[in-house]
């Protein structure tokens, strides 16, 4: 096991597999999304850029557009005079996070079940198909891109416009969420249940259970994190 290095600490971690030659960014991103996913790049971690080419076999241009797709993404953090470090959040700003999804995301559900048409009720169906095929692979990156996406995806095909305008401004806090969510408790199983139930809650339709449904599944969810990296940092 790769025990990776405090949160303040600086460098990279050994653990990090080498690209092959002739790889794209995406999967020198992909990278250095399956490190932090599973613990081996930390919150807060300072990263070379000299030493992180070396470690994934890549040359530094071919890093930097890698670096380039995370920081936008909200992953990584490029600070002025210090370099780039991995993003990093605390409960206190996980909490405000879901109580703001709460509201959002339950008008988003119920736009959906409103809509006759059932338009975005199937693309919402099939953004869960494609979560399940990548929860089911066991990649852990595919899980976590396919866990946004349709979130996403939520968003977008309620046809609300002021969603669909909001959604690139907490796109990567959302994102950031999730990651820590499964770096925490990843359970495949629980995972796939709770987006499932969330679609046939949002297709029978009713408001104040769709809402209640929102509710377990962003913010209830958020508490149970707190609490677990409460409980870690007090053992």
């Amino acid at each position: 096991m790769t025990i990776a290095p405090p949160a303040t600490g600086t460098g990279v971690v050994r653990g990090l597999q080498p690209i092959s030659s002739g790889t794209r960014r995406e999967e020198v991103a992909d990278s250095i999304r399956r490190a932090l996913l599973t613990g081996e790049l930390q919150p807060g971690q300072r990263i070379k850029e000299v030493e992180l080419a070396a470690v994934l076999g890549v040359s530094r241009p071919t890093l930097r557009e890698a670096v380039h797709v995370l920081i936008h993404e909200g992953t990584l953090i490029q600070e002025p005079y210090k370099g780039i470090r991995v993003a990093q959040t605390s409960p206190h700003a996980l909490l405000d996070l879901a109580e703001v999804r709460v509201s959002l995301e339950t008008t988003a559900a119920q736009r959906l079940a409103a809509d006759p048409t059932r338009g975005g009720l199937d693309t919402l169906r099939q953004a869960l198909d494609d979560h399940r095929t990548a929860i089911a692979s066991g990649d852990v990156v595919a899980s976590d891109l396919t866990h946004l996406e349709f979130h996403r995806t939520l968003w977008l095909a309620s046809g609300n416009e002021m969603l669909i305008k909001m959604w690139p401004l907490v796109a990567a806090q959302i994102r950031m969420a999730m990651t820590v969510d499964q770096a925490t408790r990843y359970d495949r199983d629980r995972d796939l249940a709770m987006h499932a139930r969330l679609v046939d809650v949002i297709e029978l339709g009713d408001p104040d259970i769709i809402r209640a449904e929102v509710t377990r599944h962003i913010r209830s969810s958020a508490e149970e994190v707190v609490s677990i990296i409460g409980d870690s940092d007090h053992p």
